[in-house]
């Protein structure tokens, strides 16, 4: 594909590298000539104001529905991949197939039921990105006044993470305690939701942002691992959580309000992904129990390319619960 917009020194609102551009297009084919159905993916990357860069794109493997007309991709496979990707990295877009270009010469189109698609995302981001394809070529759209708008890609042979974000890093080890009433993990779980939001909170308006750090005054209280303790006190809970978290976040340019937002967000991100993967809170049932407790693992950020990913290492002894005798 020629970059119509590069020639003529315009910029384009999607900028494409041609790897992931040439994966799309591989993936919609192979899918094709296989079965002849439709093929989903994502497309991975990032903003930069009205922006969108695209460094990957991740094929579906899980269809609730797949035919040559129509397909509907499984949702939890895109809320596993959505959590690999550290705050402002990761799903861009969408891309699916039109595999009967033998069926119409044009096969390329943007359906209403891709239009509604696009409008639901666009409502959470603007300038979601949905390429369509039938294998051989593609074209691109973003929303425009409230209507799929097709777009000239820049297709770029190198892109990267570093040459448009700076990375942001902190370093929280806080200990958490409150006493609940519920008597199930899941309440617990909630409850320590909110305290923790009210806590960052708290945090943020004290904080510091320097050269590619952040710090947070009182959730520095020397936790040195990520667990989950629940005992009973009577008729009640008592509930401490410790937390060793070393987050970072991406962000263009250096605005410390965007800084500290996307830090406060993505430590909250991944205390509440501890404590929904550390342990399964929904079958833990603290009706008898003495103790619980649940080692919740833990989370760090690697330099991968082409974007950078969220580690999840999980414990080697997850939950350890001691009833009445």
């Amino acid at each position: 594909m020629r970059d119509m917009r590069a020639e003529a020194g315009m910029s384009s609102p999607v900028h494409i590298l041609r790897t992931a551009w040439r994966a799309l297009l591989q993936h919609a084919g192979n899918v094709a000539r296989s079965s002849g159905r439709e093929a989903i993916g994502w497309l991975l990357g990032f903003y930069v104001g009205d922006e969108a860069y695209v460094l990957d794109a991740h094929p579906a493997t899980r269809y609730k529905h797949q035919s040559k007309y129509g397909a509907i991709a499984d949702p939890t496979e895109e809320a596993e991949i959505a959590v690999r990707y550290p705050r402002n990295v990761g799903i861009v877009g969408l891309y699916h197939s039109h595999p009967f270009k033998d069926d119409s010469r044009h096969a390329i189109f943007h359906s209403a039921t891709d239009d509604a698609t696009l409008k639901s995302r666009a409502a959470r981001r603007e300038n979601f990105v949905s390429v369509v394809t039938d294998g051989h070529s593609a074209e691109c759209f973003v929303l425009r006044e409230g209507f799929p708008a097709p777009v000239t890609p820049a297709i770029e042979e190198t892109l990267s993470v570093a040459g448009h974000l700076k990375r942001y890093t902190t370093s929280v080890a806080p200990s958490i305690s409150l006493t609940v009433s519920e008597a199930n993990a899941s309440g617990v779980v909630a409850a320590l939701e909110k305290k923790v939001s009210a806590d960052l909170d708290r945090a943020v308006r004290s904080a510091t942002v320097g050269r590619g750090t952040v710090e947070l005054a009182g959730l520095g209280t020397g936790a040195i691992r990520n667990r989950l303790v629940i005992e009973r006190d009577e008729d009640r809970h008592r509930v401490e959580l410790s937390l060793r978290l070393d987050p970072a976040v991406f962000v263009a340019g250096a605005d410390e309000e965007e800084v500290l937002l996307a830090t406060r967000n993505e430590i909250l991100d991944d205390i509440v992904f501890l404590l929904w993967r550390g342990f399964d809170a929904s079958a833990v049932n603290l009706a008898g129990v003495e103790r619980f407790e649940a080692n919740l693992g833990s989370l760090s950020v690697h330099e991968t390319s082409p974007l950078p990913k969220k580690v999840y290492r999980a414990p080697k002894r997850a939950t350890v619960l001691r009833r009445r005798a």
